[in-house]
């Protein structure tokens, strides 16, 4: 199954016009949704994010700054602020006004005295009504790696090196990539079991902010065990869904994204590391079989 790009430096190139523009490597390129220099360029292409095929054309985020990039600048982006503001309305209030929403990012945690990791985002209320979440760790997660990603690389060189290019010669599908949802769980694993402790030890919550295909991967892995939606009640863990705003009519520029509210669990945050670290069942079949010596003899076991 294969990928198609969905946003190319920023732009959106599933409409005809304007035919987007390849960037030349000896052009400075800055990145549209925070106020920093294109990660990617020039040394790879500047590919936001990608289309899955065969899934609805669900978007997969390919570069780690699409969704919320956590680079310290001296101002948050347009983009950051809608994305922070939609995660702070979600968890805190929907009224909550800009002015009362506090982000602090790239912030140091201490794990061990000589480990410390990185929470991409602590958010916090100014003054928060009593009964109301406050102190917020917040990690952003829009998807991940490619598999494959050299004949991604390939047909994007064709169109950048084609005169007459369109936009739909990005869409043709003609590589072998393919999303890898895997690796992305197992960098998540981790995130749950440290930064998710340190919040819940420390008074705090933890929020999770994915993209929609990794939301159900993660989801698949708990959604057999029974737990129980604190929403409205106290809650220690979330996992919060974004997906492409498909409301308004198709125009150039980026894709927006909005939370999928059909896709967020607000649960207890010890629950749900019970349940991460009780994966897998009894298997006789694992010890038994063929095995070899160290003389390299076959035993029957």
């Amino acid at each position: 199954m294969a990928v198609i790009v969905a946003e190319y430096l920023g732009q959106r190139v599933d409409i005809t016009n304007p035919v987007v523009i390849p960037v030349s490597k000896n052009v400075k390129a800055d990145c549209p949704f925070a106020n920093i220099k294109c990660p990617k360029h020039p040394r790879y292409k500047p590919i936001c994010s990608v289309r899955k095929t065969g899934s609805e054309g669900t978007l997969w985020i390919v570069c780690e700054h699409r969704l919320c990039s956590t680079k310290k600048t001296e101002r948050l982006a347009e983009h950051q602020q809608s994305i922070l503001r939609q995660i702070a309305r979600t968890i805190y209030a929907s009224n909550i006004r800009d002015e009362n929403i506090l982000v602090k990012r790239e912030v140091s945690i201490p794990v061990t005295a000589d480990t410390r990791y990185s929470a991409d985002y602590v958010m916090r209320q100014k003054n928060p009504p009593s009964d109301s979440a406050d102190k917020v760790i917040l990690e952003m997660q829009g998807g991940g790696e490619t598999t494959n990603t050299g004949t991604l690389t390939q047909e994007i060189q064709l169109w950048e090196n084609e005169k007459n290019r369109t936009n739909d010669m990005l869409t043709l599908g003609n590589n072998s990539a393919g999303t890898l949802e895997t690796n992305a769980w197992r960098r998540q694993q981790e995130q749950f079991l440290t930064k998710g402790n340190v919040a819940f030890q420390t008074g705090g919550r933890i929020v999770f902010c994915v993209g929609s295909l990794l939301y159900d991967y993660l989801y698949s892995r708990v959604e057999k065990y029974p737990l129980v939606d604190l929403r409205d009640d106290y809650w220690s863990l979330a996992l919060i869904s974004f997906k492409e705003d498909l409301s308004h009519d198709v125009k150039p520029g980026s894709i927006p994204l909005i939370i999928d509210e059909s896709k967020m669990l607000f649960t207890n945050y010890p629950s749900f590391i019970q349940i991460l670290t009780n994966q897998g069942i009894p298997s006789k079949s694992v010890f038994t079989g063929k095995f070899i010596n160290l003389e390299g003899e076959q035993v029957d076991v």
